[in-house]
């Protein structure tokens, strides 16, 4: 480890930071951009991204002299390697929180909400039975776990988990025992089962045995995961739903707090807590369990098309039954007409790009099936009482 720096040798301004976690996958490289914005929009800041040594490890070169690093905590010694660099820390994980020191903060996802999101998803997919994949996992603790199980639980749900023993014995299994382990306790679930996995990866694994155990997702076994990486969703078959998180207003909230330490304030005693944004619903929740056929098929056709500016008539060209007949149908079922559901889907789904690309509204409202960007200024001060450019600061 490098020799730890004792004072601060750049002016207000001159910030130099350095971003010790990897930036691999969505939720990181996404808080890296919020990082970068912050550094840009105040100017003077000089990134360190991801430094490794020559084995690959993550690791500041010997000899930086730094003001501040901001960091995912995965472990006790690591908390402890950076304290000794006596700069203000950031970190953005809270499996090791310690006791309060006045150079680390934290900024978090807020798994209260997170959990709120996830039992709000798994109850309304009506399953009769729940469950947890939670191996042990040293990126995530079992909070996040007990969080959703406890929630369940208070609505008068049980969830089954995976793995109920201590993380320790789940590690002296060799990777094949391991499999062999995840292979039976999915054969044992019941059809028809809701679960959820705390990331991507373990969602992926998961549907992954489940086309070899020929389980079918979502009728047999309905994924969800606790964050949205949209690579994992898309290699996976079917693609995930999963949470959105704000993983780009998580590093820009981490690069500004750090800011304020910088100057001279303490680390707040309390993690600053960052809202998920939504559910993203794919094919692995997408149950569609309706009686009847027309139904489905309309709102499979909705949802594949609505961005291409579609309507009704397009949907009924599709279905061989009158308007009448399937206005009534869609009413009786979903509980709204065929064009609320066509407004509905391009409205999510233009939400969901105002948060998390820097698209302009013009592309956006192309890619979303509205016929200029005032129409979706419209829409949304309809819904939601507010412009796109302010939800979108909201929000990112």
């Amino acid at each position: 480890m490098a020799i730890p720096r004792t004072e601060t040798t750049s002016s207000r301004g001159e910030r130099s930071v350095a971003i010790l976690f990897d930036p691999e996958g969505s939720w990181s490289l996404a808080a890296i951009e919020g990082i970068a914005e912050y550094a840009k929009r105040h100017g003077g800041w000089r990134l360190l991204c991801a430094p490794r040594d020559s084995n690959g490890k993550l690791q500041l070169p010997p000899g930086w002299r730094g003001d501040g690093i901001i960091s995912r905590f995965l472990s006790h010694q690591s908390r402890r390697q950076h304290l000794a660099y006596k700069i203000p820390i950031v970190d953005l994980e809270t499996l090791t929180p310690g006791t309060y020191n006045p150079l680390i903060a934290n900024v978090v996802t807020d798994d209260e909400a997170r959990a709120d999101l996830i039992v709000e998803h798994l109850l309304s997919l009506e399953r009769d039975k729940l469950a947890c994949f939670n191996p042990p996992h040293p990126q995530y603790s079992q909070h996040r776990v007990a969080k959703v199980q406890a929630k369940l639980q208070q609505a008068g749900h049980e969830c089954d988990l995976f793995w109920k023993f201590q993380d320790k014995v789940w590690f002296k299994h060799d990777w094949e025992s391991q499999q062999n382990l995840i292979r039976k306790w999915l054969l044992k679930l019941p059809a028809n089962t809701g679960l959820f996995t705390a990331d991507g990866r373990q969602g992926r694994l998961v549907t992954e045995w489940c086309h070899f155990l020929n389980l079918r997702v979502p009728e047999d076994l309905a994924v969800l995961t606790g964050d949205d990486d949209a690579l994992l969703s898309a290699i996976s078959s079917p693609p995930l739903s999963g949470i959105v998180l704000a993983a780009k207003q998580h590093g820009f909230e981490a690069a500004a707090l750090l800011d304020q330490m910088l100057d001279g304030a303490a680390a707040p005693r309390q993690p600053i807590r960052i809202q998920p944004l939504h559910v993203a619903v794919r094919q692995s929740t997408d149950i569609l369990k309706y009686d009847r056929p027309e139904v489905v098929q309309a709102i499979r056709f909705i949802r594949e098309n609505a961005s291409r500016g579609i309507n009704v008539s397009d949907v009924l060209n599709q279905i061989p039954i009158s308007r009448r007949s399937l206005e009534q149908l869609f009413l009786q079922t979903i509980g709204h007409t065929l064009g609320h559901e066509i407004r509905r889907v391009r409205f999510e789904k233009a939400k969901t790009q105002l948060a998390n690309t820097d698209m302009t509204l013009e592309r956006i409202a192309a890619s979303c099936g509205y016929s200029s960007a005032s129409q979706l200024c419209r829409r949304f001060q309809k819904m939601l009482g507010e412009t796109p450019l302010s939800y979108r600061k909201r929000n990112s």
